[in-house]
């Protein structure tokens, strides 16, 4: 809970340092990586390599200028689209069930007051989005069978808050909007 507090206080701070000279806002939104095929480390399924391209037609103007992804392929395929067409940075975090690199390297690479773009697993982003400060968000997985959620995280009055959305091609099963 410590770690929480002194990332939501270094965000706001951050936050209003960087908006002073540009009214920056941080931005994150989440998605968890295409479908894939089945393995140790699967590559992504055609379906999976269309949903990268339906992401970089969903975020190609919202200004991300850095991408975390883990380091298995399927997360580094679903952000291929973007990175290269786009220019984009792209950062690699060690996937643990509790989100601790993830957030650690955020803060190193400084990316408060900035839109970035973090491809995650069906079991880490609903600890991702409570990590970064969503803390009524529910601790369920995302089905195996969904792979079209969007969530964007923004930050107002030093309070997160989360938007769940739909990009691409729907999910052969999906749950109910938030």
């Amino acid at each position: 809970m410590k770690f929480l507090l002194f990332f939501i206080a270094v965000i706001s701070f951050a936050d209003r340092s960087v908006a002073q000279s540009a009214n920056a806002v941080t931005k994150i939104y989440i998605i968890r990586h295409g479908e894939k095929e089945t393995g140790r480390d699967p590559v992504l399924t055609a379906a999976g390599i269309s949903r990268a391209g339906d992401l970089l037609r969903a975020l190609k103007n919202e200004s991300v200028q850095k991408i975390y992804v883990s380091r298995y392929r399927r997360t580094q395929m679903t952000g291929d689209s973007m990175r290269i067409q786009l220019g984009i940075d792209t950062v690699h975090y060690t996937a643990d069930t509790l989100c601790d690199d993830l957030v650690n390297t955020i803060m190193q690479h400084g990316d408060f007051g900035k839109t970035i773009l973090i491809i995650a697993h069906s079991n880490t982003i609903p600890k991702i989005i409570r990590k970064l400060g969503v803390l009524d968000y529910p601790q369920v997985d995302i089905p195996d069978s969904e792979f079209d959620n969007l969530f964007l995280i923004t930050y107002k009055n030093e309070k997160a808050r989360v938007k769940k959305m739909k990009f691409g091609a729907k999910s052969a099963v999906s749950a109910p909007m938030q």
